[in-house]
């Protein structure tokens, strides 16, 4: 679908606001906000930087924000979330995009060899256990069905029914919500989001143990013929908990570049992942004081990766873009909060449903930092140290091909033919966000953005294949 590039009514008056406070400098605002891609909160920064000869340490020029209007420059604020900033998360759905593909399909740019395409590889779905009943969305085929049958009619303790016949729609909000909310451990959810990263830590410890096993070896053997790495995505489901979903890649003993022995398999790999998941297990103490148990739920998925899509594969593509679009998600997908809370008092003030007040209320007991997001504190998207590119190497790509077309640069290049020019920057923060009339300015940039996006996608969708008939 194609969404017109259409300029907010009040840009023309935005513009005018900023002619008055910025006078000459008006179009500079504006271009400086067009570089962000419409940022909605981005950083200024102030100060100056200077370019000098690598090898003789001249100072070649020198650039201060003081001597050009509007006396500072902008720079994108970064945040991943989508719920904050839609063109920053964009960018950080594309590194990961490209993150995870070039672990899959080897990269050579990248410096991810090709080989590592033929390597075996899985995609696996690890889910927390329950917690209690919730209301749900079943669908089969083209089917939807019950939420709960008739077949498990009665009434909890508490005197309310176990039993919902309705076929909730995709937006109905009560899925996710409990059934009963004085049956729900909402003390136990919030402890496994909190033990999620202990959990899959030592679940990628015991993988290599189980997959040593399976091939009769010694985990000192074993590392000597296969060495294991992943890119792995946390997900909120409707419930307020985190799930995972995880690529695997067996490698050589020597990394990437090297292939893993015969016996390594995919179907091996998927058997060892089963067994481990279903083997860990991590003892934490509740806020309550009682002993909890935090292990994987019984609902686990493992499929081979291939671009051929056999014996019930999934594409490497597919992979690779599922896991991106959950990398810049967050609480809110679960009803929670994209924020910090500072206080108990807001939670209570919060504009949430009732199971997920509940569930911020239980974890504050066990970490109030991290009350907003249900208890979860790690990283949504983390990888293995040799499963492809870093996010730091894509960034600074993208920096050095911004360089390219600084024209103050390619002056300072052209004073020193031949020698290495060092870039130091010594710039400070100076606040963020933007005025009422920049906000205007940035909305209108990120929908002509959208709009160029989208009919670029629909002309790729139009222009005929490599061999096919125009």
């Amino acid at each position: 679908m194609l969404v017109a590039a259409s300029r907010p009514a009040s840009t023309p008056a935005s513009l005018a606001v900023l002619t008055r406070r910025y006078g000459a400098g008006a179009p500079r605002v504006v271009e400086l906000i067009r570089r962000t891609g419409g940022c909605t909160s981005p950083i200024r920064l102030v100060g100056e930087s200077i370019a000098a000869s690598a090898s003789s340490g001249e100072v070649l020029a020198r650039r201060s924000t003081d001597a050009e209007a509007p006396g500072f420059v902008l720079t994108e604020c970064g945040n991943r979330r989508a719920s904050r900033c839609p063109p920053c998360s964009e960018i950080y759905r594309r590194d990961a995009y490209f993150l995870v593909a070039a672990g899959l399909t080897g990269s050579e740019a990248k410096g991810v060899p090709a080989s590592v395409a033929s390597h075996p590889v899985v995609f696996a779905t690890l889910t927390a256990p329950s917690f209690g009943a919730v209301h749900r969305r079943v669908v089969r085929g083209e089917r939807v069905l019950r939420c709960r049958p008739a077949g498990q009619v009665g009434q909890c303790e508490h005197g309310v029914s176990t039993q919902c016949l309705q076929r909730h729609a995709g937006g109905d909000l009560r899925i996710g919500q409990a059934l009963c909310p004085d049956c729900y451990d909402y003390e136990a959810a919030a402890v496994w989001n909190a033990a999620f990263g202990s959990l899959w830590r030592r679940t990628v410890t015991y993988l290599p143990r189980e997959l040593a096993a399976l091939a009769r070896l010694s985990v000192r053997a074993l590392r000597s013929q296969v060495r294991m790495t992943y890119a792995k995505v946390a997900e909120f489901q409707a419930r307020g908990v985190v799930h995972v979903h995880t690529v695997i890649r067996l490698d050589g003993p020597d990394g990437p570049e090297t292939a893993p022995t015969a016996w390594a398999t995919a179907q091996r790999l998927a058997e060892a992942v089963g067994r481990a998941a279903a083997r860990v297990s991590v003892t934490v103490q509740g806020s309550s004081g009682r002993e909890l148990i935090v292990r994987w739920g019984e609902q686990i998925d493992v499929r081979p990766i291939s671009p051929e899509l056999q014996n019930g594969g999934v594409s490497q593509t597919a992979v690779a873009g599922y896991i991106a679009k959950y990398a810049t998600k967050d609480a809110q997908i679960a009803g929670g909060l994209d924020r910090r809370l500072r206080y108990l008092r807001q939670i209570e003030l919060a504009d949430v449903t009732d199971h997920a007040r509940r569930l911020m209320s239980s974890a504050w007991s066990v970490s109030p930092r991290w009350a907003h997001s249900f208890g979860f504190r790690g990283h949504f998207l983390t990888k293995g140290r040799r499963y492809s590119m870093t996010f730091r190497a894509l960034r600074g790509a993208r920096a050095a091909f911004r360089e390219q077309a600084d024209p103050w640069l390619a002056q300072v290049r052209a004073k020193a033919p031949g020698s290495d020019v060092v870039i130091v920057r010594a710039l400070r923060y100076a606040g963020s966000g933007l005025s009422a009339a920049e906000q205007a300015i940035a909305a209108s940039i990120r929908v002509n953005e959208v709009a160029v996006s989208n009919r670029t996608a629909a002309w790729a969708l139009r222009a005929p294949r490599p061999g096919s008939a125009p």
